[in-house]
């Protein structure tokens, strides 16, 4: 057995480090989603998330997807992927829809807060805020084409 010093401890000392950092990440993930897929789950008792889904829809029909994916798209350049992923798990999207709504994400998640930090860095926030929802809107459209033939 090595010293406390030696190469076993701090092996030991990393792992440790390692666990505790990924079950506090895990843990401030799980106070994102659960809220998230819950609200959503909540909604498909009601008719709200249909009538909802039928106002967006027109606007996700130039992706070739529901309307339901509008909420999606919205959480996810509002609030964060995370958000995002648990807003989709109970629409049970295809996996299509699913590749077309990452890579748009991608492109175009968080935006409050990413704008406030090109803000803050004295970039032109707004400017680039819109280039990434009209790049995502584009890319989606053009992928969309190659995926589901729309």
């Amino acid at each position: 057995m090595a010293s406390p010093g030696g190469k076993e401890f701090l092996w030991v000392e990393a792992l440790m480090t390692g666990l505790k950092s990924g079950l506090m990440t895990t843990f401030k993930l799980l106070r994102v989603i659960i809220p998230f897929y819950f609200l959503i789950e909540w909604l498909k008792l009601t008719p709200a998330l249909g009538w909802l889904g039928h106002i967006l829809a027109p606007v996700m029909k130039i992706w070739g997807l529901p309307g339901e994916a509008g909420f999606v798209l919205v959480t996810g350049n509002l609030v964060n992927l995370y958000a995002a992923i648990a807003v989709m798990i109970p629409l049970h999207m295809t996996i299509p829809q699913i590749t077309l709504i990452g890579l748009m994400l991608g492109i175009s998640h968080n935006l409050i807060v990413e704008t406030a930090v090109l803000k803050e860095a004295k970039a032109p926030a707004l400017r680039l805020a819109l280039l990434r929802l009209v790049s995502s809107g584009l890319v989606g459209w053009l992928v969309s084409q190659l995926l589901m033939g729309n």
